[in-house]
């Protein structure tokens, strides 16, 4: 695909072969052992996408070898970077963002530390493209602002990923995380993990737990506002001026909605949150950003302009593809009707300014 257009794609998820048995050659001995047997398979949500069999790996991204879509960087170069012509390519393991899963938080933030290392080991020497969104466990948040510590600063790393737990993000459990983030200028990223509603250390979702994976689905945004609600409210935003985050996979066409309700309650009891001093839209206009995939797709074309104009995509709107996932996106499908600047700011610049990436003329 040679079309001019310069393409940074927000959300490319890479997978480790064996699960935690890939991991073990990153851990000490003493914890290779810990995870032997069935403690080396990461727990999974029971309800699994039904086009994709057992997992929601596309059939069509298994490597020569047989392996699955996404396990192989050189494969992934070949198959996406290659064949899109990226500029970049964000890789965020939602395969590690399963950790959150476990109870231990020594456990979990082990498992953090070695799929780090697996990444910045076996992926990012592979190709200048790829860039890394660490993972943390959130269990421990002063293990992980060591973590973000200790390869933050590395050039390809780009932003922390959260697995979510069942702790709102406004709450003072996770200010080390923040602060360590904010010191390396690396965007928080949030993604759905798989894990959501099946465990008790994971994200709930609001009413009770959803019974097929349609519910479930269709059901993500409603994480992404709690989350961005409390940490608004809460003063995030105020406690750490420099702090961006980026809610990956959990759509876009609610956030209008969101920006007025949270305007028109400001109104109303703004006395209840002295320290905003400005409408709680601008906080979320200049702190949080979304991707694109999966496109919601109205039953009008302009009913989706309305949309993308109304949440400010020439700001906010960060183009991914989901690669290899079962519903991945193309940039050859997707708003195929935008503008050309607005399609330049959605598919490079916003991400471009918000991983700190500088144009890559030569791969």
């Amino acid at each position: 695909m040679k079309s001019g257009l310069r393409i940074i794609d927000a959300d490319v998820h890479p997978w480790v072969p064996g699960d935690i048995e890939g991991l073990k050659p990153y851990m000490s001995q003493s914890w290779q052992k810990r995870f032997e047997g069935k403690r080396a398979i990461l727990p999974d949500h029971p309800l699994r996408p039904p086009l994709a069999g057992s997992t929601s790996i596309r059939q069509d991204t298994t490597t020569p070898n047989g392996d699955p879509g996404g396990s192989c960087p050189f494969y992934l170069k070949e198959d996406h970077l290659d064949r899109l012509d990226l500029e970049y390519a964000v890789l965020s393991s939602i395969q590690a963002g399963k950790l959150v899963a476990f109870p231990n938080a020594n456990e979990a933030t082990v498992l953090a530390r070695a799929f780090n290392d697996y990444f910045i080991d076996k992926w990012l020497p592979v190709d200048k493209r790829y860039k890394l969104a660490i993972c943390v466990a959130v269990h421990d948040p002063v293990a992980a602002a060591a973590e973000i510590r200790r390869v933050g600063g590395l050039p390809d790393v780009v932003a922390v990923y959260m697995p979510l737990m069942n702790i709102l993000m406004g709450n003072p459990h996770y200010y080390p995380i923040y602060e360590a983030a904010q010191e390396f200028n690396l965007p928080i990223f949030i993604h759905p993990t798989g894990t959501e509603g099946a465990f008790q250390t994971s994200a709930s979702f609001a009413g009770g737990v959803p019974t097929s994976y349609i519910e479930r689905h269709s059901s993500f945004p409603q994480i992404a506002i709690g989350n961005l609600s409390s940490m608004l409210f809460e003063g995030v935003f105020i406690r750490f001026p420099r702090l961006k985050v980026l809610a990956a996979e959990f759509g876009y066409g609610w956030v209008p909605h969101m920006l007025w309700r949270f305007d028109q309650n400001w109104r109303q009891f703004r006395r209840e949150v002295p320290w905003l001093e400005e409408l709680p839209s601008s906080y979320v206009l200049n702190h949080v950003r979304f991707t694109s995939q999966p496109v919601e797709e109205p039953e009008k074309d302009i009913y989706l302009d309305q949309i993308l104009e109304m949440m400010h995509a020439d700001r906010t709107l960060l183009f991914s593809t989901d690669y290899p996932h079962w519903d991945s996106d193309y940039p050859a499908t997707t708003f195929t009707s935008m503008p050309p600047e607005l399609r330049q700011k959605v598919f490079h610049d916003n991400a471009a300014e918000l991983f700190n990436l500088k144009s890559a003329d030569n791969h």
